[in-house]
């Protein structure tokens, strides 16, 4: 085996921090090897002879200073044997400081064009202090094309670790705890893998507070908490709950120095909670605003009327003489389960009907419908200073005047694009107007999921081509566009979302958000920051609905998927099947549950239109059947 070094170093002005770092390429090439050698697959039980001058050195995981950087040794050593040899790179912080997340490099080079894999930790003895390490993923034996590859990893390193990951002051371990740790377990792919490892990553320790018999109570997945505390968590959302939550954190034997949950229906009572025992606290009457449709809409300063029946909803739509289309939507729901639009009184009945009473209540709320460009908006917020903004366009939905029609003309979500093509004084707009709704309703603190249309924009959807996008109106509006807020979620978004956004803008919500429950300030501001140059690429999340109830039978569809069209895989950073053959799926025309077939995260480095041609072929192809 033989190796070679190059060393360059970068410095870079971030605010008012230096930040700089030395990055090592490691050339390796396999000289021989004995004929019945065979790498070994356990990092943790093996280690290395380097032959030096005069002796034998050892080297292992022990040595290097975790198992992560044993294996990256060991990935660049079997990488070697390729026909050119492999190119390994580790970056060594040169400030002085402390990693900002133990995950920051990974995090940072997701989906980066040049790199195939990124490891943890020091690297090398020679490498001590580094932060991580990289392989290229291929070279080329010609010096000039291999030199070419390298300078353009030193521009994406540049683009992406511009931002002060340094820390001069150490994070200080601290606990915190989360009322309702994930329905779903890591084998269903529930957001558990997401918010445990990235509060591991964090340095958090967590305290999870859930029903008897949760997945997280047993040993299997205990190593991702400090401990369990087992209480009642239903749909209730009141000052006994409030009481429940007290009861148990005053009766743990520790201590905790926050309170959070990521669930809508219990971010009241937990905030209450928290402020009772004197942990860092939002206004409960923040989270009981947000969470309201109704009390939103008129805080909006919007007209919109209360009902519980179809007579009162009758009554009022003849007694303010309100004009079609109008929108149904429950009080307290989620996921888009009951919403409605609603063109004559003919659909009243009808709609209201159709509201899962059990998962949503009897209340809801009846508004003008608006038809403008729908937008989700993300912000993070520290000391009320807004941190981070971005805006993705979402496609219309099944019921909006311009969608297709399709799953019993609802609005369950289709996909959105990342970043949106709305105008520069759109979007400025949506900012402005967005955080100033969020400075009102009382909220200073954390990540926040908004859901907005643009009245009167300049832009809307058509279809050209084949292909729906969003293109200038053929007939402009007559008034001056203004942002209608649909609702706001005081937390960050879904996790297919919030991975499309990560892998978009290097920024984890989810690692964010439980900062923000801890009032890490510091560290919120430090994450908050996206690439030097913007979004990587264009990115769109793309939901495969279900339109009928039965029992699912198909394998998994992503998997089939990539097996008929590999080309399509290529273009895929995060995907998910919903269900496993022979699971019943419940039917959205009966039920008002609706449901995905699938999900996946697409990206194109090419352009707008490239990314929404792989989108039209993945909702082509994709195949599945429900009998």
């Amino acid at each position: 085996m033989t190796m070679m070094m190059s060393v360059q170093s970068v410095y870079l002005l971030s605010r008012i921090t230096i930040i700089s770092w030395q990055s090592i390429d490691i050339c390796f090439r396999e000289v021989s090897r004995s004929p019945s050698f065979v790498w070994a697959t356990n990092a943790e039980d093996t280690s290395l002879l380097i032959e030096g001058s005069v002796e034998l050195h050892r080297i292992d995981p022990q040595i290097l200073g975790s198992t992560e950087a044993f294996q990256y040794l060991l990935d660049c050593l079997v990488a070697a044997g390729r026909e050119h040899g492999c190119v390994g790179r580790v970056v060594a912080p040169q400030s002085r400081g402390y990693i900002v997340r133990s995950d920051i490099i990974p995090l940072r080079l997701l989906d980066c064009r040049l790199v195939t894999g990124v490891t943890l930790h020091q690297v090398l003895i020679t490498f001590a202090v580094s932060a991580g390490g990289m392989l290229l993923k291929q070279i080329n034996t010609d010096n000039n094309t291999l030199d070419s590859q390298l300078e353009d990893l030193n521009v994406e390193l540049r683009n992406q670790l511009s931002f002060p990951w340094l820390p001069m002051q150490k994070p200080e371990r601290k606990t915190l705890a989360l009322v309702e740790g994930g329905r779903h377990s890591p084998d269903y792919r529930g957001n558990g893998e997401t918010v445990f490892t990235v509060a591991e990553a964090l340095g958090i320790d967590m305290v999870v507070l859930d029903n008897p018999g949760h997945w997280l109570e047993g040993p299997r997945w205990a190593h991702w908490r400090k401990a369990f505390l087992p209480i009642e968590c239903t749909l209730q959302s009141d000052e006994v709950f409030t009481r429940r939550v007290v009861d148990a954190i005053r009766a743990y034997d520790g201590h905790i120095d926050g309170l959070v949950t990521f669930c809508d229906h219990y971010q009241e009572p937990v905030a209450a909670a928290a402020l009772e025992l004197s942990l860092p606290a939002c206004s409960p009457e923040a989270f009981a605003l947000a969470t309201d449709k109704f009390r939103l809409r008129v805080f909006e300063g919007h007209e919109a009327y209360e009902a519980s029946s179809v007579q009162e909803a009758t009554d009022i739509i003849l007694e303010h003489k309100l004009e079609f289309p109008l929108i149904f939507k429950p009080r307290t729901g989620y996921l888009s389960e009951g919403v409605f639009r609603v063109e004559s009184l003919a659909q009243v009945e009808d709609a209201v009907q159709s509201i899962n009473v059990e998962r949503h209540g009897a209340a809801f709320a009846i508004e003008r419908y608006c038809d403008g460009p729908e937008v989700d908006a993300n912000f993070i917020l520290c000391d009320g200073e807004m941190l981070h903004f971005e805006v993705s366009d979402e496609f219309p939905k099944g019921a909006d005047v311009n969608g297709d029609g399709n799953v019993a003309e609802s609005f369950i979500e289709l996909g959105g694009v990342f970043p949106s093509c709305l105008p520069a004084d759109e979007l400025a707009l949506l900012r402005d107007s967005l955080h100033r709704s969020l400075c009102q309703m009382g909220f200073r603190d954390g990540v926040f999921h908004l859901e907005a249309r643009v009245a009167n924009s300049s832009m809307e959807f058509t279809t050209k081509d084949n292909v729906l996008d969003l293109t200038e109106r053929c007939v402009p509006a007559k008034e001056k566009p203004s942002v209608w807020l649909i609702e706001v979620n005081p937390r960050p978004p879904g996790i297919e979302v919030s991975d499309a956004l990560k892998h978009t803008y290097g920024i984890d919500y989810w690692g964010v958000g439980l900062l923000s429950g801890l009032k890490d300030g510091q560290r919120v501001r430090q994450l908050s920051h996206t690439f030097l140059q913007g979004p990587q690429y264009w990115c769109e999340t793309i939901f495969i609905p279900i339109e009928k109830g039965g029992i699912f039978d198909s394998e998994d569809v992503c998997l089939e998927l990539f097996s008929r069209r590999p080309d399509l895989a290529e273009c895929v950073s995060w995907f998910h099947c919903h269900y496993s053959k022979g699971a019943r799926v419940p039917d959205p025309r009966t039920t008002d549950v609706f449901s995905w077939a699938a999900h996946f995260n697409i990206f194109s480095r090419s352009s707008r239109a490239h990314l929404l041609e792989i989108a039209d072929s993945i909702k082509k192809e994709v195949r599945f059947s429900i009998v």
